[in-house]
């Protein structure tokens, strides 16, 4: 596995924790670090979330472009991507908007 493939799935499963477990991370950071609302923390995580999943997808299309992936292999990583993507981004702006009200 090449140094980049390896940075795609790190960003892809940072993202996945940071979209499905920021409720409870956002806690944390309040009891442990500055007492600032815990909106403030969710909403932080939530734009990590979101920004760790563009940047899978736009690192996977640069290593296409680059010939390191085939394109059957791009298709399976996009597939994936965005169906974990795209659930884990919605229930985590989902979450984020019930906490905002």
């Amino acid at each position: 596995m090449s140094k980049t493939n390896a940075i795609i799935f790190a960003s892809l499963i940072l993202a996945t924790i940071f979209g499905i477990l920021g409720q409870g991370m956002a806690y944390f950071l309040n009891d442990n670090f500055a007492k600032i609302p815990p909106i403030y923390y969710l909403s932080v995580l939530t734009i990590i979330s979101v920004i760790l999943y563009l940047s899978s997808f736009v690192l996977t299309y640069l290593q296409y472009k680059k010939r390191r992936i085939e394109k059957a292999k791009m298709g399976l990583f996009f597939s994936v991507f965005g169906g974990i993507g795209l659930l884990t981004s919605c229930w985590s702006l989902f979450v984020l908007a019930m906490w905002w009200g």
